[in-house]
């Protein structure tokens, strides 16, 4: 919507060190939603539909940052001339490092 609405012309993507989503596993949440009641048979189902993958956090976040660049720079609804640049940002200094 940038893109088309405000007239942005460039994306930056910023992770963040130390980052909680690193160690990010389904086999974790798994017991948390059946103790909050999520069916046994529902999480089954899911299961068969790749939710281990989709909640499977990163480990390393640099690559992150780069997968996140890739998949924005490919999307077919994003133009060839907007510039996609990744940075990660360090949690307690606020430095700024340009990955990609």
């Amino acid at each position: 919507m940038a893109i088309y609405e405000l007239g942005v012309n460039e994306v930056m993507v910023i992770h963040h060190s130390t980052c909680g989503a690193c160690h990010m596993s389904y086999e974790e949440f798994k017991p948390n939603m059946l103790e909050r009641g999520i069916p046994g048979a529902t999480l089954a189902e899911w299961e068969a539909r790749g939710i281990a993958s989709w909640l499977e956090g990163f480990h390393d976040t640099e690559a992150s940052v780069r997968k996140t660049v890739a998949a924005i720079v490919n999307h077919p609804l994003v133009p060839a001339d907007i510039a996609v640049r990744g940075f990660i940002i360090d949690s307690v200094t606020g430095e700024l490092k340009e990955i990609i």
